[in-house]
C-alpha cells in the first residue's frame, strides 16, 4: 500500500505541474502578454547545390574568348558555383499553420568577378490554413512569385523549387509579399501581390538602388483526371518612375506617405525652400513586365512547360523572351529533359554625323537562343546528379557550347 501511495503521489505531482503550465499559458494569452511556445517541434532540412562547367571554346592570349563565353552563359542564366540552404519549419495552432525560415549561403562566379556571401536570412514565411479550402501565405522578407506556386510547406517545395523553369520575373526577389490560395477538388486558384522598394536594403535606401516595383501574380490549376494537371500562370509587374523611387526610398520600409499620388512639382518661382509634397505614383507607362506561363504534368513525372515574357519601357515595348521545356524525371529511374529559350534584346548605340557634329541614338535589336539537353540520375537518399549540354548564341557571329554538371543533395 505504501508503494502504491508513493507512485500515486508522484503521478499526481506530475499532473499538477502540467496543469499549472497550462494555466500559466492561458493567463498570458488572456492578459495579452503573449503566448509561450513550449517544446515547439522544429523540422530542419538542408539542401546543397553545386554546378560546374567546361567551356568548349578556344582561347587567345588575353583570355577574351573565355570571358566572353562565361558572360554569355551568365546572361542566359547558366551560372556556376556552390549554394547551401537551411530550412527551419514548425507547425503551430494545432498543426494548421506553418512558420518557416530559410538561411542560405552562396559562392558563385559571374562575369568578371567572384561573389562570396556568409550565411544570411533569405526568407521568412507564415502560412495559415483558414479552412479546408482557403489558406493564406505571408512572406514579410524575401518574397518571390515562386513562393506561391506550390503548397505552403517550404520543406515539401525544396525539390520542386530546384527544377522550376519560367519567366525571369517569377524568380526576382521582393521585399515582401502576401497571397491567398483557394483549393477545391479539381480546381485551385492562387493570387499574390509582391512589393520591392520603400527603403529596403535591396532597393537602395539612399535612393540610388533598384527601381521600386509592384508585382501581381496569379495561377489557376485544373485536374481533369487523377494523373493530369494543367496550370495557367500570369504576371503583371509595374515599376515606379525614377523620380518617385528616389523620394520613396527616404520614407522607410513599408511606409506610405499620406496625400495625393501626383508627381512632385517644383515650387513656384523656382525656390527650393517651399513646401513640396512627397508622393508615389505607380504608372503603367513607367515600365514593367508581362508574362504568361502554361504547363502540363502527366503521371507526376512527365512535364511540358511554355512561357513568354515582354518587358515594357516608358517609350516602347522592351525585349521579348520566351521558353519551352520538356522533361521526364521519375524518382527511381533515369530521367531526361530538353530546354529551349530565346528572345530579342536591344542595344543603344550613339552615332555622330560628320560635318554637323550631331549625335543620334540608335536602337539595335539582336536575337539570342539557348539550347539545353540533360540527363537526371537519382543517387538515393535525396542526392541527384544532372549532366547537361548547353549551346548559347548571343549574336549571329558568336556561339558558346559548354558541358554542365549539376548536383544536389537534400537531407
Amino acid at each position: 500500500m505504501k508503494r502504491i501511495q508513493r507512485e500515486t503521489l508522484s503521478d499526481v505531482r506530475k499532473l499538477k505541474e502540467k496543469h499549472d503550465e497550462i494555466e500559466h499559458i492561458l493567463s498570458l494569452y488572456k492578459t495579452g502578454k503573449g503566448l509561450e511556445l513550449l517544446d515547439l517541434p522544429i523540422q530542419v532540412k538542408i539542401a546543397l547545390d553545386a554546378t560546374g562547367a567546361l567551356f568548349l571554346v578556344g582561347d587567345d592570349d588575353n583570355g577574351n574568348e573565355f570571358e566572353r563565353a562565361r558572360a554569355d552563359l551568365d546572361k542566359a542564366g547558366r551560372r556556376t558555383g556552390l549554394r547551401s540552404r537551411f530550412v527551419f519549419e514548425s507547425k503551430t495552432r494545432g498543426k494548421a499553420d506553418t512558420i518557416a525560415a530559410e538561411l542560405s549561403t552562396q559562392l558563385g562566379a559571374s562575369a568578371g568577378h567572384h561573389i562570396g556571401r556568409p550565411v544570411e536570412l533569405t526568407r521568412l514565411q507564415y502560412s495559415a490554413r483558414v479552412n479546408r479550402w482557403l489558406s493564406l501565405t505571408l512572406v514579410p522578407f524575401g518574397a518571390r512569385c515562386t513562393n506561391f506556386l506550390h503548397s505552403s510547406s517550404m520543406i515539401q517545395n525544396l525539390r520542386a523549387q530546384a527544377s522550376l523553369d519560367g519567366p525571369p520575373s517569377t524568380f526576382e526577389h521582393h521585399d515582401c509579399g502576401a497571397g491567398l490560395r483557394i483549393q477545391g477538388s479539381k480546381l485551385t486558384a492562387s493570387l499574390a501581390g509582391l512589393i520591392l522598394g520603400s527603403g529596403g536594403l535591396d532597393s537602395g535606401g539612399g535612393g540610388g538602388g533598384t527601381t521600386n516595383r509592384v508585382t501581381t501574380f496569379g495561377q489557376v490549376t485544373c485536374r481533369p483526371a487523377n494523373d493530369v494537371k494543367l496550370s495557367l500562370s500570369g504576371l503583371w509587374q509595374v515599376h515606379s518612375p525614377s523620380s518617385s523611387s528616389s523620394r520613396l526610398n527616404h520614407v522607410g520600409i513599408l511606409a506610405i506617405p499620406r496625400g495625393s499620388l501626383r508627381p512632385e512639382h517644383p515650387a513656384a518661382g523656382g525656390g527650393t525652400e517651399g513646401h513640396t509634397e512627397l508622393s508615389v505614383k505607380f504608372d503603367s507607362r513607367a515600365g514593367g513586365a508581362m508574362a504568361v506561363m502554361v504547363d502540363c504534368e502527366l503521371y507526376e513525372t512527365l512535364k511540358t512547360e511554355g512561357w513568354v515574357q515582354m518587358d515594357r519601357s516608358r517609350s516602347s515595348h522592351g525585349p521579348l523572351r520566351w521558353g519551352f521545356s520538356l522533361s521526364d524525371v521519375p524518382d527511381n529511374e533515369l530521367g531526361w529533359g530538353v530546354k529551349v529559350s530565346g528572345g530579342t534584346a536591344g542595344e543603344t548605340t550613339t552615332t555622330t554625323t560628320r560635318g554637323r557634329g550631331r549625335s543620334q541614338l540608335q536602337q539595335q535589336q539582336h536575337q539570342h537562343l539557348e539550347l539545353e539537353g540533360f540527363l537526371n540520375f537519382n543517387l538515393g537518399k535525396g542526392a541527384r546528379l544532372q549532366p547537361a549540354l548547353v549551346y548559347a548564341t548571343r549574336t549571329k557571329s558568336t556561339a558558346t557550347p559548354a558541358l554542365f554538371l549539376r548536383s544536389s543533395w537534400v537531407m
